[in-house]
């Protein structure tokens, strides 16, 4: 069975049904509580953000015993009920217990647009919020020069911060690293910026 992109089917599926389905599908869709949500093909714009974010954390991350995964892999948000597909997602090297799907997120970066930023926003942040191993939650835009991170604290409570300037870091202190926006946008050409 094919569902035309852009089209939510009305048949509810099981985890493993969606599992396999998707090792067939022409698109991806993300899971929500049986529903299979199609996403849409990613401009250059956001792969390169998202590449350029992946540069900088690799080396670092994979030397403190995590795993950095992009675009085409599933992160679980709640148990049997919401999977979705990050532009990024980091966990535990030890996070193995499944092929295809990342159970204990520490990171999640999602590179948003016009279309996509109120979603991850609002609809995806209330979601990751709830993991239990996440600690951060990173809303790039790649329509300007806006990085929006969520940090949970030791406490476990939320704080946001926000940067636009290409000075900024936007730091990861658990990773004991930053990346200065100018990393996060190298070769991105952004409307009124050079």
């Amino acid at each position: 069975m094919s569902v035309a992109p852009y089209e939510i089917s009305e048949k509810l599926y099981t985890v493993e049904e969606w599992l396999e389905f998707e090792k067939h599908a022409e698109i991806r869709h993300e899971y929500v509580y049986g529903k299979l949500i199609p996403m849409a093909g990613e401009a250059k714009k956001a792969n390169r953000i998202a590449n350029n974010i992946l540069i900088k954390l690799n080396g670092p991350l994979i030397k403190q015993g995590l795993e950095i995964y992009s675009h085409d892999v599933k992160a679980q948000v709640i148990p049997n009920g919401i999977y979705r597909y990050p532009d990024l997602v980091v966990a535990p090297v030890a996070d193995d217990e499944h092929e295809y799907i990342v159970k204990h997120p520490v990171l999640m970066v999602e590179v948003s647009s016009g279309d996509s930023g109120q979603r991850d926003r609002v609809k995806k942040r209330k979601e990751y919020l709830q993991i239990p191993s996440l600690w951060y939650y990173i809303v790039v835009d790649q329509d300007e020069m806006l990085v929006e991170l969520h940090t949970r604290s030791d406490d476990g409570n939320w704080w946001t911060q926000y940067f636009t300037e290409p000075e900024d870091e936007v730091a990861l202190s658990r990773f004991d690293l930053s990346i200065r926006l100018a990393d996060v946008y190298e070769r991105v050409k952004l409307p009124g910026i050079q």
